[in-house]
């Protein structure tokens, strides 16, 4: 019940997990427009005031479920990395773009990051993302290390950073609403949409290759 004040750390994290589900939920429902605080509020047992008390904006939620989303990603990519290497390069891109292409949600809130959720978050919000995003792009370096054992921990770190800015970049072009799409057919410019895992994936191979040690 919503006026029982939540006390212990169990009780914050269930109502917050409570919260990041029903957010999640409209997210898939309509995307970061559908969203809101009121909507969670409606599908929740908490008034728009209880939720406030735990996120400032919807933003705030979004990133919560981002940061859910990347640890979990980050426990498979280790345990695929264990099964898997070492791959060569193409094989390697080919099964860790396979991967990021089941994570369809997780591609979707992380390609807001930096347009929208880092501008409406507070900036301890912020902090607390980063801190717990940290290891994932560790694990990501460590994965690369150990399929290629050419690249130090610094060359690895820049492979690390271009393929986020690839993937970040190339999703949001690869993946366009009906309306962007029936604007690029009335348009008549002859664009043709990427294939996001084709280009993605040839992208990952070139980075693999571009630094010598």
């Amino acid at each position: 019940m919503d006026f029982l004040r939540a006390r212990t750390k169990e009780q914050i994290e269930e109502r917050q997990w409570d919260i990041i589900k029903a957010c999640d939920y409209l997210f898939d429902e309509g995307g970061y427009e559908k969203v809101n605080i009121k909507s969670i509020s409606e599908m929740t047992t908490l008034t728009r005031s209880s939720i406030y008390t735990y996120y400032k904006t919807k933003d705030e939620i979004i990133l919560d479920l981002l940061s859910y989303e990347l640890a979990e990603w980050k426990d498979e990519l280790i345990e695929w990395c264990q099964k898997t290497a070492p791959l060569d390069r193409l094989e390697f891109s080919r099964q860790f773009v396979e991967n990021l292409s089941e994570k369809e949600k997780m591609l979707q809130h992380y390609c807001l990051l930096y347009s929208l959720l880092e501008k409406n978050c507070r900036l301890e919000k912020l902090v607390e993302f980063k801190c717990k995003a940290i290891p994932v792009a560790g694990t990501l370096v460590q994965i690369v290390m150990t399929n290629f054992t050419e690249y130090s921990t610094e060359q690895a770190g820049m492979i690390v950073e271009q393929m986020i800015a690839l993937v970040i970049g190339l999703y949001p072009v690869s993946h366009v609403s009906p309306k962007q799409r029936e604007a690029i057919e009335l348009s008549m410019t002859g664009y043709q949409t990427p294939d996001f895992k084709s280009v993605c994936t040839k992208g990952i191979e070139a980075l693999l290759g571009a630094i010598s040690s």
